[in-house]
């Protein structure tokens, strides 16, 4: 009925239907935008106090990565329902995702 959304669909696909490689316990944790959303309401409420005054780009950049650190002990703080039950399978899988592709190099002499 709607071929042009549905070809968008399955060219796209890729990235949406990836959540469901991961366990199913951690999928409420996946859909939520909570710890993003509160990270750039911090950073809206950093911004304010300053009234977006900085003398540089850079320190932008400082602005965001000190309240990344900051966000960062309160996140690890937080304790995840059921996720110690698959970080074992989770660490598996990024692990395969993300490890250090070795290349050699061949020498023509």
């Amino acid at each position: 009925r709607y071929p042009g959304v549905v070809g968008l669909w399955v060219q796209d696909s890729g990235a949406f239907l990836r959540f469901y490689g991961y366990p199913k316990v951690l999928w409420p944790y996946l859909r939520s935008t909570n710890l993003m959303e509160r990270f750039i309401r911090e950073v809206r409420r950093g911004t304010k106090v300053r009234d977006h005054k900085f003398p540089k780009a850079e320190a932008v950049y400082k602005l965001l990565y000190l309240e990344s650190e900051r966000q960062e002990g309160r996140w690890a703080e937080r304790k995840l329902k059921g996720f110690s039950e698959v970080k074992e399978v989770l660490e598996k899988m990024l692990q395969e995702r993300y490890a250090p592709r070795t290349q050699t190099l061949t020498h023509n002499s």
